[in-house]
């Protein structure tokens, strides 16, 4: 089984942040640093790959979590920030923590619990209109966003280079919550899930993780 490098930078703010400002978050790291990886955009396109730099907002402090060489590159450039620009907003000198460690990828027999601690982007278009046909029928909606989540599980392992062979078993507890995202209003998901893999804390699974949305955290 793969490992992997993970750092997780926080900052501890005068007041607590609420969670859409990690949007603010990865628009001041991505004008600040160069990298694409601070910002998945490339000169002419969109890097269409899962993000290896995220921005978070947990327990109301601004967080980066960057894995593999997105946690290098936070290592190499934390230092540089003295003040931290969100919006409108200038916060001096933020006392900054950094938490570097080594992650092992497991695939077992056992189930590992874990809960979403922002919303979880897990449709689109397409799978919503399936979704909404599933009308009150809770047991199918529940296999079909299982369905979905392993998905996004295979794509965050693709990325760490885990081509994973044997079956992946996810079990959903979700609740439907309104989320906004670039000014639209469009379904999302809090709650919990099991499933036989092991995965690190605090990385984002579905869509938008780098703007914080479906982050996880074991039980």
């Amino acid at each position: 089984m793969p490992k992997i490098k993970q750092t997780i930078l926080s900052y501890n703010l005068t007041e607590k942040l609420p969670t859409s400002y990690g949007r603010k978050l990865r628009g001041f790291f991505a004008n600040k640093f160069d990298d694409v990886l601070f910002h998945n955009h490339q000169k002419s396109n969109y890097r269409y790959k899962y993000p290896l730099i995220q921005y978070k907002i947990i327990d109301g402090k601004p967080t980066v979590m960057g894995l593999d060489k997105g946690s290098i590159l936070l290592v190499n450039n934390f230092l540089e920030i003295e003040n931290i620009y969100l919006g409108d907003k200038l916060y001096k000198k933020p006392k900054g923590e950094i938490n570097i460690k080594e992650f092992d990828f497991k695939l077992t027999n056992a189930f590992y619990n874990y809960k979403f601690i922002t919303p979880w982007r897990g449709l689109n278009d397409s799978n919503y209109q399936k979704y909404k046909k599933l009308k009150e029928n809770e047991t199918k909606k529940a296999e079909f966003l299982s369905s979905i989540l392993i998905g996004n599980i295979l794509s965050f392992a693709k990325v760490i280079d885990w081509w994973i062979e044997e079956e992946i078993k996810v079990e959903t507890n979700l609740k439907e919550v309104p989320i906004y995202y670039k000014g639209n209003k469009m379904p999302g998901f809090k709650g919990e899930f099991k499933t036989n893999i092991k995965l690190p804390d605090i990385i984002g699974l579905g869509k938008s993780p780098s703007r914080g949305f479906g982050t996880i955290k074991k039980v």
